[in-house]
């Protein structure tokens, strides 16, 4: 397999096949996917690590019959986005995100990201919130609150402290993801989601699709530059100065969407993220893992359009 072209894996079609386009943000070239009615209200949806625009699949399905207007991005470095040398970092990709929503004709957006997109969502939120109407995270949490929990307390964290850590070894991250196929990313995925969730079709059809996506030419090391990052700037001014572009309380609404079986889910983490929104609530799915959007899209898509719209259902 090694020598196949995967990079298809972000557009794998089904019954709504999303339009795949390019949007050019920031002199680079990044891979989005739309879907609804143009001038409709957009929400922009950004992936964690190890995803793409395939993540979203499920819910944009779920969604299609609303007035929204349904955009996902394949980050700086995945997917077919550039795979550009340096801009790895939260401040980058929050830009890279701001320029989208301006290119795809917006002024603002509902942004939703899940795992390392939420930490993007919020950077955004911090540092352009007149780019985002509101934010919506899926497992995910305040980036500021997040490291200095990790700092405080890191064996409640310990499965991301764990890969955080062994992303800062050279290339052997690389080497370990891309071995037997991309088997590691497969594993990545099982560990995060609930045990009842990981015999259905739905879980192989995404495991597929991961270990594709890891395949693609760069992505095994530019994935983990994104979490490099995450580690290194603790110990670097730019550390710091990340941190003080993060205001009291980010004034945008926040949902906190998190699974009961999340095994990184930590309440008070989630707690103290929202203390830092203007204001929030935090939404909590029993029997469901770190990958809510993926096991139970139902679920998570039938929250955002009540967010997004404000209507309860």
């Amino acid at each position: 397999m090694q020598n196949q072209d995967f990079s298809s894996a972000t557009s794998p079609g089904g019954p709504i096949a999303p339009e795949g386009t390019y949007v050019h943000s920031r002199g680079i070239r990044l891979y989005a996917e739309q879907q609804g009615p143009k001038h409709a209200p957009l929400v922009v949806f950004i992936h964690g690590f190890g995803g793409g625009c395939f993540d979203w699949h499920p819910v944009f399905h779920q969604l299609a019959d609303t007035n929204l207007r349904l955009a996902s991005v394949d980050l700086r470095g995945y997917g077919k986005s550039d795979k550009t040398p340096r801009g790895y970092d939260l401040t980058t990709a929050a830009s890279d995100i701001a320029g989208v929503v301006r290119r795809l004709g917006y002024e603002s957006a509902t942004i939703v990201g899940h795992g390392y997109g939420g930490l993007v969502g919020w950077t955004l939120a911090a540092q352009e919130p007149e780019r985002v109407n509101s934010l919506i995270t899926i497992s995910s949490a305040h980036p500021v609150v997040l490291s200095r929990s990790v700092a405080l307390r890191p064996n409640s964290q310990w499965r991301r402290v764990r890969r955080v850590l062994f992303s800062q070894l050279p290339r052997l991250p690389e080497k370990r993801f891309l071995d037997n196929d991309a088997a590691q990313a497969e594993l990545y995925f099982r560990e995060g989601t609930a045990p009842g969730f990981r015999d259905t079709p739905r879980y192989h059809e995404h495991v597929t699709q991961r270990r594709q996506a890891m395949q693609v030419d760069k992505v095994a090391h530019l994935a983990n530059e994104h979490v490099r990052w995450l580690f290194r700037s603790r110990f670097r001014p730019e550390g710091a100065q990340f941190d003080r572009t993060f205001p009291t309380q980010v004034a945008t609404n926040v949902l906190a969407i998190e699974g009961s079986m999340d095994p990184g889910y930590v309440p008070a983490v989630t707690r103290r993220s929202l203390e830092r929104a203007q204001s929030g609530r935090a939404q909590l799915l029993y029997g469901l893992g770190h990958f809510a959007h993926v096991e139970d899209p139902e679920a998570v898509a039938a929250l955002i359009e009540a967010h997004v719209t404000g209507k309860q259902k």
